[in-house]
């Protein structure tokens, strides 16, 4: 399907169906199943890498290796 086809069947849809199309294209598509994604803070990145290195420093030495 062309893109101008797509346009036209878009243009064609029912007010509730086309409702559903412009919160797909302003939100993207759903991620209801998607869990949501946490970043973690500098803080708390740095925190967790010095426990991993104090914890497994001679595992990652050999591993350098």
């Amino acid at each position: 399907m062309r893109v101008a086809e797509l346009i036209e069947e878009i243009k064609a849809l029912p007010p509730a169906e086309m409702e559903i199309v412009r919160e797909f294209f302003l939100k993207g598509e759903s991620r209801d199943n998607q869990p949501e994604k946490r970043y973690v803070s500098d803080e708390e990145f740095n925190q967790a890498t010095s426990l991993v290195f104090e914890k497994h420093d001679e595992l990652l030495r050999k591993l350098a290796q």
